[in-house]
């Protein structure tokens, strides 16, 4: 469990692929965080409604977003008082200090889960990107507290160090199009942190993770942000499907979007 950030985080990301931090946002962020969300709900804003299919359109009896969560994507991209923006601002400089470089917001995602929901199969975020490296970090935190029960995350301490795999179909757990085999996890401790509101999780993006259903009988709502380190390059290959190969130079360093 991680208190601060710099080398001693990097350490631990390298050795376990995450690291846990305690009280990454005060109360204010909690506050603001919270308020975004109920903004979101209360004002209609949509949610997601398709799981990403990397390389071939998704199969036709493949339900959406809904059986999975409910996901807000990129609320840092909307006005205020939708925006987590000046959250994400505050996050930048520890998130450089765990990169060892500047970094680039790629996406965020306000997430719920509700005991109808799914449990979100083992996967890395990785290959949904259209990046070409793994120089990158999640930062996960959540609005509600979170565990196992509420269907909290579990994370595959080392699993990062296998390198990248396939896509996941978020449904079914299989690859992708049949691409590929998903990693063996056998081998490797699964990890079920519990988190206060404000804590948070800082993943590699080759890490391993997944989430089981939640049976807590609350939601449990959670903030992810994506962030990618600047030498890392945009890549259409490697998720050509992906929305943002429309608008990003296939090559370019990565870089804010407009």
């Amino acid at each position: 469990m991680l208190r601060e950030g710099g080398d001693e985080a990097r350490r631990a990301l390298d050795e376990s692929g995450f690291v846990v931090v305690r009280g990454l946002l005060p109360l204010a962020g909690r506050d603001a965080l919270a308020e975004v969300f109920r903004r979101h709900e209360h004002d209609g804003i949509a949610t997601s409604a398709e799981v990403l299919f990397t390389h071939e359109p998704p199969p036709l009896d493949a339900p959406g977003m809904h059986r999975l969560m409910r996901q807000w994507l990129n609320p840092h991209r909307r006005a205020a008082p939708w925006t987590t923006r000046d959250l994400a601002s505050t996050l930048r400089p520890r998130v450089e200090a765990w990169l060892g470089e500047p970094a680039v917001l790629f996406q965020d995602l306000l997430l719920e889960k509700r005991e109808e929901h799914r449990a979100f199969p083992w996967h890395q975020d990785l290959p949904f990107w259209p990046v070409d490296r793994p120089i990158g970090l999640v930062v996960w935190t959540p609005i509600d507290p979170a565990t196992e029960r509420s269907g909290g995350l579990l994370l595959a301490e080392g699993s990062h160090r296998a390198g990248v795999g396939p896509a996941i179909n978020l449904h079914t757990g299989a690859p992708q199009g049949g691409a590929g085999e998903p990693l063996d996890l056998t081998p490797y401790p699964v990890a079920r942190p519990a988190l206060d509101p404000g804590d948070a999780i800082v993943f590699h993006p080759l890490l391993w993770h997944a989430s089981p259903p939640n049976h807590a009988g609350h939601p449990r709502r959670a903030w992810a942000s994506t962030w990618l380190g600047a030498s890392a390059r945009w890549s259409h290959a490697r998720a050509p499907r992906h929305p943002l190969c429309r608008i990003i130079e296939d090559g370019a360093r990565v870089s804010p979007l407009p």
